[in-house]
């Protein structure tokens, strides 16, 4: 399958999960990505997570899972030789992603003007921590770094306890989505006008679109969420997450019917409970009728209803109940053969050397008339530098020593990480 951005060439100078994470959704939606890695590769390729005991020669997970069906061209950028690589590849393409920072770029001879000039059309694309412009628009970023300065560590967390993280790369995963999304509105417009231009995106400017809505709630009546520990910050509800008789979770949203209401406090025991006049209507449970006390009260009635009876009594009864918003918490495990998930093909396999077929997340994005689809596992490092160069005009001599170069580079400094960690 092909997809319906198989007409389009991306080059890709990235490393960890916002700015490969575009490229990997353009992969996904049929653009020929060719990554541009450095001698020793992208840092990820080395990134051993926990609880990993493969062989060091194994692709790490970050890498496996942002890089897939990708090409990989390994040369050295601060070389004459390489850099006339990279411009021959520019010259013909119609994206040029990266995250490395604006003053990295241009220290490469890779700034926009410069590319602009070789290639008016192209689309020069790239992602930073904290946005384009402002005292810190080069500073590094990590994800955490995003999260605190975004907010959302500051809505995160128990009530009686200080803000913590995600439990997932939220603010590099959201960078990457607003980074393809920004490529592709680029793309479009381009159709239109016939030329290119830079797009810039951030993971901090993503962390503040993901809450438009609770940003805009405390801006609009100047009073700040609080953290509500399973609860949502933004609504007074019994909705969050209750924990069963044998240790198992499940979020509660919300009873959308007085007759879905009714029946749960039926089966838990307590059906005088259901007509209490602070939750006895959908507006009251999860409306403008809501007050604090009363979210507070139901939540704790919940806590110790949830908790006489087992998870599977509760699944047994929810499934019955298709007015109630609810959902047992999976873990990563549940999530690979959940069947729903299964069936939008949401978890593909791909082949990880000295892993064997792995599962990974895939293409989430369905078209009627251009399907997408997963391209294959990770790159090898450099696998492609030979087939790619050769297209894009460069001789053998000069593949050579591209390749050589790369070579000798990256034993070098493979050997002095190994003197660093004795």
């Amino acid at each position: 399958m092909s997809g319906p951005l198989s007409h389009l060439v991306a080059i890709e100078m990235t490393l960890a999960i916002q700015g490969p994470g575009a490229g990997l959704y353009l992969r996904d939606m049929g653009a020929d990505v060719i990554k541009v890695e450095p001698p020793l590769g992208d840092g990820s390729r080395y990134s051993r997570g926990i609880n990993n005991e493969l062989p060091l020669d194994t692709p790490g997970s970050q890498f496996v899972s942002m890089n897939r069906g990708k090409r990989s061209v390994c040369l050295d950028i601060h070389t004459p030789l390489g850099l006339t690589a990279v411009k021959a590849m520019l010259k013909d393409a119609d994206i040029f992603l990266s995250n490395y920072r604006t003053p990295a770029l241009e220290e490469m001879g890779l700034c926009y003007d410069d590319i602009k000039l070789l290639n008016p059309g192209i689309i020069y694309a790239t992602a930073s921590g904290f946005g384009p412009a402002g005292p810190d628009m080069n500073k590094p970023m990590l994800d955490g770094a995003a999260i605190a300065r975004g907010g959302l560590a500051s809505v995160t967390g128990m009530p009686d306890g200080g803000p913590i993280t995600p439990g997932a790369m939220i603010a590099d995963g959201a960078g990457g989505m607003q980074l393809a999304l920004g490529i592709v509105t680029a793309i479009a417009s381009r159709e239109r006008t016939g030329k290119g231009q830079w797009v810039q995106t951030s993971a901090l400017g993503a962390q503040l679109w993901m809450q438009s809505w609770e940003l805009c709630q405390v801006w609009m009546t100047g009073k700040q969420l609080k953290r509500s520990g399973p609860h949502y910050t933004n609504v007074y509800a019994p909705y969050g997450i209750y924990e069963t008789a044998d240790g198992d979770h499940f979020l509660l949203a919300v009873a959308m019917t007085n007759e879905a209401w009714d029946a749960f406090w039926v089966f838990a025991g307590d059906p005088i409970e259901a007509t209490n006049p602070a939750w006895d209507s959908p507006r009251k449970r999860f409306g403008a009728g809501a007050t604090e006390e009363g979210a507070k009260a139901i939540q704790e009635k919940l806590r110790t209803v949830f908790k006489s009876r087992t998870s599977a009594d509760w699944e047994e009864f929810l499934a019955t109940q298709p007015e109630m918003i609810y959902q047992r918490v999976q873990n990563y495990d549940d999530i690979r053969v959940d069947p729903q998930v299964v069936a939008n093909r949401y978890v593909e396999t791909v082949e990880v050397k000295n892993v064997g077929e792995t599962s990974v997340v895939g293409n989430l994005i369905s078209f009627s008339d251009t399907p997408a689809s997963i391209k294959g596992g990770a790159p090898d490092l450099g696998a492609d530098t030979e087939s790619v160069l050769t297209a894009y005009g460069l001789t053998n001599d000069d593949i050579e020593s591209i390749i050589e170069h790369a070579e000798i580079q990256r034993r070098n400094a493979l050997a002095e990480r190994a003197v660093d960690e004795k």
